[in-house]
């Protein structure tokens, strides 16, 4: 059973898969995930709170903990997963491949980094992490209601988001040392881009934007990246691809 407690502790000590100690890190804003019924969401999500964790994330290395491994959240590590890359990490995994390796990956390279490489603590190279840890189905879909203070996605947000917006922060800076790259996904000016900016250390009007709803900034050692989320086929290789090579030479070598 999900209790107020539950959500409680997620929201305190949750961030995402792989580790922080990784060089690269993909921040969004919620963890999604294929609806079933609500019955069965929320079996699925109260298994999926009570997920292993060091410093705020579940080492997703492979192969996945069989004990974990029926989760759909997981599923995108599986080597089964596909036959197409997951479409949120898709462009932000294209970007990075790119800047690391200086040519254009193939959707092959794309889906078999999110299969073998993506969040896994032993390889630790990219990690992924959420803004807000609680999973939806969607943007409209809310499954916490009969929980005392989460009735609605509007206060939950309230209460919570500033605090988590502050814990990516901190984040941040305590990992600066050994961050090279943060490559933000969703672009809102109106509520996304004010908290990945806090995140880097500036005030959102004052991101260096290179290409439409594309921003770069680099402090010390770590690149910030933020690109858009790919609603509805937004987001294309050309776009994404005009973006990066005017970044790649700002780039600390991985």
């Amino acid at each position: 059973m999900i209790t107020s407690n539950i959500l409680q502790n997620r929201i305190i000590n949750f961030w995402g898969y792989g580790s922080l100690e990784s060089p690269v890190w993909l921040v969004g804003m919620e963890e999604g995930f294929r609806s079933t019924d609500i019955v069965a969401d929320r079996r699925m999500l109260e298994k999926q709170f009570s997920l292993p964790t060091i410093n705020g994330m579940f080492d997703a290395r492979r192969p996945i903990d069989p004990n974990y491994s029926d989760l759909t959240n997981l599923s995108p590590f599986s080597p089964n997963a596909g036959p197409q890359p997951q479409s949120t990490w898709k462009f932000p995994i294209m970007l990075y491949l790119f800047l690391r390796d200086g040519k254009y990956p193939s959707e092959d390279k794309i889906l078999d980094f999110q299969r073998f490489v993506l969040a896994d603590g032993k390889k630790n190279e990219m990690a992924t992490l959420e803004l807000s840890p609680l999973p939806s189905p969607n943007i409209s879909s809310w499954l916490f209601t009969d929980i005392a203070g989460f009735e609605t996605r509007k206060s939950y947000e309230h209460t919570h988001q500033k605090q988590r917006s502050k814990g990516l922060r901190d984040l941040v800076q305590k990992y600066s040392s050994t961050l090279k790259l943060v490559i933000f996904y969703s672009a809102n000016k109106k509520t996304h881009l004010p908290i990945w900016a806090e995140a880097i250390g500036k005030v959102s009007d004052k991101l260096t934007e290179i290409t439409h709803q594309m921003y770069f900034e680099k402090i010390n050692k770590t690149s910030f990246c933020i690109i858009p989320q790919n609603h509805h086929g937004s987001m294309t290789p050309a776009r994404l691809y005009e973006y990066a090579e005017k970044i790649k030479d700002k780039i600390t070598t991985f």
